[in-house]
């Protein structure tokens, strides 16, 4: 509440810091009145934030680490290098397939004019037809085995491309469980990462609240004391046997500085009802920390600080004192008036 009384004065120490015969404009705002309905109730409910991608990276192929890239807690690209095994054997075995299909495509190529002077020859009677089948499978039989090495070649190539561990996302790297010249076997973890972007909540809840819970819907939520807003993004139909609780998966419409482990106090609605204010909830922000309507009263924006018990589809419901039904609240504009600023208003 100082912080509010601190902006008031100040606001007015600017105003009276002005020439006399100055006039400060009016400020254009939009308004609606505000009614009376009925709201669900709220009830807090604790829960965590987590990575929905946390990934175990295993590695394809076997060998001894050569060169690590990266370190815990840094921040790596999809595809970026995150370390290699030895395969000083593996290049050059493949360098022995090259050669090895070089010459074979070489006979081939050999092997293709023989057919053609072959065939040439059938064609004058100038050999026998037996001649020429000897020359015909061979030249078959030749092709079989390049297109055998061009496969092996192929084969030795993506077991090559497994010896170079790439980040498979955009990703923070978590936990790096090997080091240069330790051996490693397919199968084993070598990193863990997470997608800092995949950040998420999860609260259980009585099956109670399932009657006033949705998916795609918003409710509020606080993390270290900030207010934020969050989605359901599913309900997982699968009850805890032990609490007879179900986990509800919530995104974050903001993710900056939130880590997975995180406590997340999130309001849910309960089936109990009370009577309450509706305003738009554009009516509603934030001042100083605290959710404020700016109604007007004689051509002047009032602050009124309030308590959002619920929000429906476009519509809040609040309590506040000193702010009663068909008042007027600034639904466009508020963002840039400030108590007692002179406003001019657009009934909505």
């Amino acid at each position: 509440m100082k912080y509010i009384l601190l902006s008031i004065a100040l606001f007015l120490n600017v105003v009276a810091s002005e020439p006399k015969n100055a006039k400060v404009p009016a400020s254009l705002v939009t308004t609606v009145k505000v009614k009376e309905g009925i709201a669900n109730s709220l009830q807090n409910y604790v829960g965590t934030l987590y990575y929905d991608v946390n990934s175990n990276l295993a590695s394809d192929s076997s060998g001894i680490v050569e060169k690590l890239y990266v370190r815990e807690g840094q921040h790596v690209n999809k595809a970026q290098v995150l370390l290699k095994l030895e395969s000083s054997v593996f290049e050059a075995n493949i360098k022995v397939q090259v050669a090895s299909l070089a010459s074979l495509l070489a006979e081939e190529t050999k092997q293709k004019k023989d057919l053609e002077r072959a065939q040439a020859l059938l064609d004058k009677d100038s050999i026998s037809q037996s001649s020429y089948d000897t020359t015909f499978y061979t030249l078959q039989a030749l092709s079989s085995t390049v297109d055998a090495k061009r496969a092996e070649l192929k084969s030795m190539k993506i077991q090559l491309k497994k010896k170079t561990i790439k980040a498979p996302f955009s990703a923070i790297v978590v936990k790096r469980n090997i080091d240069i010249g330790e051996w490693v076997s397919v199968g084993s973890s070598v990193f863990t990462i997470i997608d800092p972007k995949s950040i998420e909540a999860r609260i259980n809840v009585p099956s109670i609240f399932l009657q006033t819970l949705s998916k795609k819907q918003k409710l509020q939520a606080q993390i270290s004391n900030q207010d934020i807003e969050v989605t359901v993004k599913s309900i997982i139909p699968l009850a805890n046997k032990a609490s007879r609780t179900f986990p509800i998966k919530l995104s974050l419409k903001n993710q900056k500085n939130f880590i997975e482990g995180m406590r997340i106090d999130v309001k849910i609605p309960t089936l109990k009802k009370q009577k309450t204010l509706l305003v738009p909830r554009d009516a509603v922000i934030k001042r100083f920390g605290n959710f404020v309507v700016f109604s007007v009263i004689d051509d002047k924006a009032v602050m009124f600080p309030v308590k959002v018990i619920n929000y429906t589809h476009n519509q809040a419901a609040i309590s506040a004192k000193g702010l009663y039904e068909n008042m007027k609240v600034i639904t466009k504009g508020n963002e840039r008036v400030f108590p007692d600023m002179l406003v001019t208003e657009k009934v909505n």
